[in-house]
């Protein structure tokens, strides 16, 4: 038959592959190629022409295999694959914490599976900063080029055999389909278009329908011109994309069908007499090894220094091509050329022996916690400050926690808060128990201990269940008669929203998602969500000065302008001498210009019944302008949440300062 599908070797595909994977690797090392994670898409394009050509070809000689098909993926992606995976689990126990090991060995148990692309989705995207420490996320492309590998052959072999001059016509149905749910998850949900198979899979039949083409006409002006848009479409995108485009969808036409044009006008135009340059070929013919091994030594290095330099890039860009080159001439070569598996039965069974033996190595990782015992006991105390939340003293559904001295008498205190008040709960547990006052914790993370309100980006139902919520919370409050409930939350961001370094690429919408509200008001201002809080503290005031009891709030904690404190101080601390942690960040003037407005608020709330704590002073003292983060431990996990060392640098003082007054009742 007339297909577009060759037998000889085409070396532009290879100078394709280099582009594609030089854009990959620049643009994770940020060196100018903002836009270069489109080098995948050309590579799936690659990956369905090579392997439909290989079906096609061999079904129209009747000689194909499923077994001897996926033998030869095996001989192909898995040697390389799984040492690259071992490797990284290697460097992994030398430098990564116990969390990020566990989390790095489950990573690998969904390489093992096939799923990473499914695994990778639990979290906030490909592009969010917590994707930048995964070490393995690049085999989520892997996983899904498996997945097509397993479902194509069986739908061609099917269409070939009942139908097959209605092959175009099914594959192309299928593209359009996968092009539109493409199309409709990148708007609503762009975690599932950019890792799943069905969202993706027809860029891989682009490159497959490029492969059933009949063979064109030789028309030299028209291919050059064809093949000068090709490289431009599959150009521009690598410069001119980032990690602000709503990506795949729509925007992936580009350098997919860059691609499909490079591909189809061959190798005798210009621009395919240029990329079978080659330097590029064999940049290309180590583009699988080099892609396998560039992402670990980024995410490495990214744990072993705060910032990466230019010197550093280069140094990691040089040992990411030799690593490459190594796995190519080293692992790849000698499997595929089938010294190593010669029989399909030797291939298959080395993969799934070498599964089995990767899972079970990755799962004693996970099931260990990461083994922590390998780190000396100073730097897991360290790390326990990157890790801590206040779990021991939350409930997501609010529930009554023990917390101080614990007796058969009455309550004496109540903290009710969110996850500002479980970061401070060491505090107030500490000075509880020196005290002998008996208290219960109502924490709930992302949940403002103020009953009537709910936030502004809230259904009807999700408002009325927050408000019945804290309705409960605070009915159960009024039943265990405490003398004094503290309030402890992220008051500002209640009010005003997000802050400016939390908005960083994201809409202006998710600003108002954290603000309040108690009335249906989508997007409201500072007076309307202030105004808000205030009536509803008022209320709820009222409400407990009828039962004598009195309400105390606590001004949140000022928030830092370093947004990763506790992991970059034990970056400091384990890799001494390759970063520096500056000690001290927002000062005083840009804490009140963020939180004045709402701390005000607060005071104005004041009544005989209703008083506020104000620690300012403690993380502001009259000799310093400026906020300490950290001493011997890291005070501050993120932005806005303390240590439980901050919690008691901090915040033990303004606690006893005002607990001490409580009075004790003896248990009869």
């Amino acid at each position: 038959m007339g297909w577009m599908m060759t037998k000889h070797y085409r070396p532009e595909i290879d100078g394709l592959r280099a582009i594609s994977v030089i854009g990959v690797v620049l643009f994770h090392l940020e060196l100018g190629f903002s836009g270069g994670f489109v080098g995948v898409d050309v590579f799936f394009v690659i990956s369905g022409y090579l392997i439909t050509g290989i079906l096609l070809r061999q079904l129209a000689e009747n000689r194909f295999s499923l077994i001897d098909f996926w033998a030869r993926r095996v001989r192909r992606i898995v040697p390389a694959a799984m040492a690259m995976v071992v490797g990284t689990l290697l460097i992994g126990g030398f430098l990564q914490t116990p969390e990020r090991y566990a989390s790095l060995a489950r990573s690998a148990m969904a390489h093992v599976l096939m799923a990473s692309n499914c695994y990778f989705t639990r979290d906030q995207g490909y592009f969010a900063e917590k994707s930048d420490y995964e070490p393995l996320l690049h085999t989520w492309s892997l996983s899904v080029e498996e997945q097509f590998y397993l479902i194509f052959p069986l739908i061609v072999c099917l269409v070939w055999k009942r139908a097959p001059q209605r092959l175009a016509l099914v594959l192309t149905s299928a593209a359009l389909i996968s092009f539109s749910w493409s199309w409709i998850e990148v708007v609503s949900d762009p975690k599932w278009a950019f890792f799943l198979l069905p969202a993706r899979g027809w860029e891989l039949l682009v490159g497959a329908l490029l492969a059933i083409l009949p063979q064109k006409t030789i028309r030299p002006l028209c291919d050059e011109a064809w093949a000068g848009l090709g490289l431009v479409l599959v150009l521009a995108p690598m410069f001119f994309f980032d990690r602000q485009t709503a990506f795949p969808g729509p925007a992936a036409l580009l350098p997919v069908v860059g691609a499909a044009l490079l591909i189809w006008t061959g190798g005798e135009t210009k621009i395919g007499k240029l990329l079978g340059w080659r330097a590029l070929v064999k940049v290309g013919l180590v583009s699988y090894s080099l892609y396998l091994w560039h992402w670990p030594f980024v995410v490495f290095a990214r744990e072993m220094v705060l910032e990466l330099t230019l010197t550093w890039k280069i140094s990691l860009l040089a040992a990411s091509l030799l690593a490459g080159y190594l796995s190519w001439r080293w692992i790849e070569m000698p499997f595929r050329a089938g010294l190593l598996l010669a029989t399909r039965r030797r291939s298959l069974g080395f993969g799934v022996v070498s599964a089995l033996a990767l899972f079970a190595i990755a799962f004693s990782i996970k099931s260990s916690g990461g083994f922590p015992s390998r780190l000396p006991a100073e730097l897991r105390l360290i790390i326990s400050d990157i890790t801590w939340n206040g779990a021991e003293y939350t409930s997501a559904k609010s529930e009554a926690i023990p917390i101080g001295f614990q007796d058969g008498g009455p309550v004496d205190f109540v903290l009710w808060g969110d996850s500002h008040g479980a970061s401070a709960a060491p505090a107030v547990n500490a000075v509880a128990r020196d005290l002998k006052l008996k208290g219960r914790a109502y924490l709930n993370n992302g949940t403002p201990p103020v009953t009537g309100l709910w936030f502004a980006d809230m259904g009807e139902a999700s408002a009325a269940e927050m408000v019945a919520l804290n309705e409960r919370v605070l009915a159960e409050i009024i039943d265990s008669k405490p003398k004094v409930v503290f309030l402890v939350g992220r008051w500002v961001a209640r009010c005003e929203g997000y802050n400016e370094a939390e908005m960083v690429g994201e809409p202006d919408n998710v600003r108002f998602t954290t603000m309040l509200v108690d009335s249906m008001i989508p997007e409201p201002t500072f007076k309307e969500a202030s105004s808000a809080l205030a009536r509803q503290i008022k209320a709820m005031g009222v409400r407990l000065a009828v039962q004598g009891i009195e309400l105390v709030i606590f001004q949140q904690v000022p928030e830092s302008t370093e947004s990763r404190t506790a992991s970059r101080f034990y970056t400091m601390k384990r890799f001494s001498g390759t970063s520096k942690v500056p000690q001290f960040t927002t000062t005083k003037n840009e804490f009140l210009k963020r939180q004045e407005r709402t701390m005000n608020l607060l005071e104005n709330q004041t009544t005989e019944n209703v008083r506020i704590i104000d620690a300012s002073s403690q993380f502001f003292p009259r000799d310093r302008d400026q906020l300490k983060v950290y001493a011997e431990r890291s005070y501050y996990r993120d932005e806005d949440h303390l240590t439980r060392a901050g919690a008691m640098h901090y915040l033990e003082p303004a606690f006893k300062k005002f607990m001490s007054w409580i009075p004790r009742e003896e248990s009869q």
